[in-house]
């Protein structure tokens, strides 16, 4: 049977695309995506000691596969995105469990201020939702001890005592503001504690301090993409696709429609007249906070762009107020 598929890979095309392992009762197992679909689906029938012991029992479950030609990598990062979502094959673990991921909240009742890790979200100084939720319990735990803000820890409270306490006005407006326009706030916070400690020749303390501002500016530049891209509109995103160029029309960051057409057709008309050509007869509706099941869509889409300095991003919304 594995002779039989390897042949049939062969034969596959060298376009990009998606590609769906099955096994005997032909449920899906896996599904991926690929730049040269021949390729990678011949790598699964290849002896290679590289792979994975996940791989080699994926392997030897795989009865047949199919595959879904698209124009780019891009459309088959999504149509992966959106196959695995549908389908949740068992070896498939990126972007199968969006269920899990959570939000973060702010709260802000009288004077006090408190943070949670939420699998809703609330109406009011709520983020997200995050992927890399594991990641928020470190994040509550850093801006916790930053602002003092966990009324349970004593210790910390009593070693703190002769500190100056900021202001709860101050602490929500630093902490919203990260979330919002990314001010950079608690790392400079956390920059200030580090030089002192530096000065104070508490360097292993110093470098923890080090290691925690530079994950607050790892989350807050990812969060602050998510955070843009809700508030833009309409873009129009174009690359090359060998000769051609491919073109999509988007609406906060959700691809509405796409279209491969020739160098000469993008030369020829703006880029307004270009996103009529795939403008929907019904409208989107606006989206407040995205849902957990649309945030990998954003991640792949934007992540993609950043990685290619081919693709050239117009903003559309002059054109449309």
């Amino acid at each position: 049977m594995k002779t039989t598929l390897k042949e049939k890979a062969k034969k596959l095309p060298t376009t990009p695309g998606v590609y769906l392992m099955k096994d005997k009762q032909g449920s899906i197992l896996y599904i991926g995506k690929a730049k040269k679909l021949n390729e990678r689906v011949l790598s699964y029938f290849i002896k290679n000691k590289q792979h994975s012991s996940k791989t080699i029992r994926l392997i030897h479950q795989i009865n047949d596969f199919a595959i879904v030609e698209v124009d780019s990598e891009l459309d088959a990062l999504l149509l992966e995105c959106k196959l695995i979502q549908q389908y949740r094959p068992m070896y498939n673990r990126q972007m199968n469990a969006f269920n899990k991921y959570k939000y973060f909240e702010i709260r802000i009742k009288n004077e006090n201020i408190s943070l949670h890790i939420r699998s809703t979200p609330t109406k009011k100084n709520c983020f997200g939702p995050y992927s890399i939720h594991r990641k928020l319990s470190e994040l509550k735990q850093i801006l916790d001890e930053l602002y003092s803000l966990n009324q349970n820890d004593y210790w910390h409270h009593s070693f703190s005592s002769n500190e100056k306490r900021l202001e709860s006005t101050v602490i929500e407006s630093e902490l919203l503001n990260a979330f919002r326009v990314n001010n950079q706030q608690p790392q400079t916070r956390l920059k200030e504690q580090m030089i002192e400690a530096a000065n104070n020749h508490s360097f292993e303390k110093a470098a923890v301090l080090l290691e925690k501002q530079q994950f607050l500016t790892r989350f807050f530049d990812r969060n602050q993409k998510l955070v843009l891209t809700n508030q833009a509109h309409w873009q129009l995103l174009w690359f090359p696709v060998g000769a051609k160029i491919k073109y999509y029309l988007l609406y906060q960051g959700f691809v509405l429609n796409s279209r491969l057409v020739t160098k000469r057709t993008v030369e020829k008309y703006s880029p307004k007249e270009l996103a009529d050509k795939l403008m929907p007869k019904k409208l989107p509706q606006e989206v407040a906070c995205y849902s957990k099941d649309q945030v990998d869509f954003i991640n792949i889409l934007y992540s993609y762009i950043n990685r290619h300095k081919e693709c050239r991003l117009i903003d559309l919304d002059p054109f449309f107020n």
